[in-house]
């Protein structure tokens, strides 16, 4: 039986993938790259560290791949495509459940922290949680553990862990420290994906999940096994 959950936010509670799909594709726009949606959103998940050099390439100049982020934060959080973010369905008892049912929660994601922050309030405010981790707290985002280790230090010493999230990034990180990771289809990556990724567990999304709630508790979780310290941001 596990005793924490290290919750993914972005396509898992939230309702925003396609939202940043959307800042993204403008972003790289405005640098004057034309580049598919579908390639996008099959990198959401990544912070904007790991998700620039996917699609402009490792060697494109820092101060290019500095803008893209810096544009791509203006047409999602200043230009107001965050405001039509709301949770999925369920999403918020899901947190609840969880807790009635003496699991600890820290939402874990490779968002920004003020966009974050907004979804926390719609999600139940920081009360409904028991730790959160974001972008701004590691050196490395997802696919990197980072983000998953240091919420796995909020959950508490030999936590019984599993991770929750909507891409492969999150399986991989998950793995990385020896953590199974159920999914959710709710983000738009295919199931074929998940599967392939190795996700222990697919459902169709928060509400889906809260229906099967006693068969989420009984995934064969764990605890760190190997030996990653979360690297602080710069």
């Amino acid at each position: 039986m596990i005793d924490a959950a290290l919750v993914d936010i972005d396509g898992t509670l939230m309702d925003s993938n396609l939202l940043h799909v959307l800042a993204w594709q403008r972003a790289f726009r405005r640098l004057g790259c034309q580049v598919e949606a579908n390639q996008i959103l099959h990198l959401i998940g990544m912070g904007g560290d790991q998700l620039v050099p996917a699609i402009l390439g490792d060697d494109a100049p820092e101060e290019v791949q500095e803008q893209a982020q810096r544009l791509y934060t203006e047409e999602y959080s200043e230009k107001g495509l965050s405001d039509h973010v709301e949770p999925f369905p369920g999403a918020t008892d899901l947190l609840s459940r969880l807790r009635e049912r003496g699991v600890k929660v820290v939402l874990a994601s490779s968002g920004q922290q003020h966009d974050i922050d907004r979804y926390v309030e719609q999600l139940g405010g920081r009360e409904a949680l028991d730790g959160l981790v974001s972008s701004g707290d590691v050196a490395a985002t997802k696919p990197e553990p980072d983000i998953f280790a240091k919420a796995l230090v909020h959950a508490g010493d030999g936590a019984i862990a599993l991770v929750i999230g909507d891409t492969a990034f999150d399986v991989e990180a998950a793995r990385k420290i020896g953590l199974p990771c159920i999914c959710v289809l709710s983000g738009g990556i295919e199931r074929g994906v998940l599967e392939g990724a190795g996700a222990a567990a697919i459902y169709r999304d928060a509400a889906d999940l809260l229906d099967h709630i006693d068969e989420v508790l009984t995934v064969e979780a764990g605890r760190s096994s190997e030996s990653v310290t979360p690297r602080a941001a710069d």
